[in-house]
C-alpha cells in the first residue's frame, strides 16, 4: 500500500477523532453524543464506528457508554447516563478508507487515544494522538 494511502486512512481516523470530541459535551448523554457524532460523521462521508467508554481506576469507569463496536445505536441505561467534568475517556473509533488497488476494498484505521473531560469542560487529549504510522517491515 503507498505511504499516501496509509496518510488518507490515518487522516480519516483523526476527522472522525475531532468529530467525536466536538460532540463530548458535559451534560450530554452518551447516546446524544454518539448519534451527533455518527450524524455528522455520515455527512463528511467517512465511514467508521464509535466505541468510547470512560477510564477508571481498573480499566473501564464510571460514565457513559459512548457506541460499542456491533452497536452503533443508542444504548439503553448505560448510554443514557450524561458527560461530566473531570472525566477520562479511553476515544475508540474506526473509520474505514477505500482502496482502489484493490476494487475499492476498505481499510480500517482503528485508533485508540486517551481524552480528558477538564473541570471546566474543556476536552484535550491526554498525551498527543497518533500523528503517523510506525511502519515495521
Amino acid at each position: 500500500m503507498r505511504r499516501a494511502l496509509l496518510h488518507l486512512c490515518l487522516a480519516n481516523g483523526q476527522r472522525l477523532q475531532d468529530i467525536h470530541l466536538a460532540h463530548l459535551i458535559v451534560g450530554r448523554t452518551g447516546n446524544e453524543v454518539l448519534l451527533g457524532a455518527l450524524a455528522q460523521m455520515k455527512a463528511e462521508g467517512i465511514e467508521g464506528s464509535i466505541y468510547t467508554h470512560p477510564i477508571g481506576d481498573h480499566g473501564h469507569g464510571a460514565g457513559p457508554t459512548i457506541g460499542l463496536w456491533d452497536q452503533q445505536r443508542a444504548l439503553p441505561i448505560r448510554g443514557d447516563v450524561p458527560v461530566r467534568p473531570n472525566t477520562w475517556f479511553s476515544i475508540e473509533l474506526q473509520a474505514s478508507t477505500p482502496v482502489p488497488e484493490w476494487d475499492d476494498r476498505m481499510v480500517k484505521a482503528m485508533l485508540e487515544e486517551e481524552a480528558v473531560v477538564g473541570p471546566d469542560g474543556k476536552v484535550t487529549w491526554v498525551l498527543n494522538r497518533q500523528a503517523t504510522y510506525h511502519l515495521i517491515r
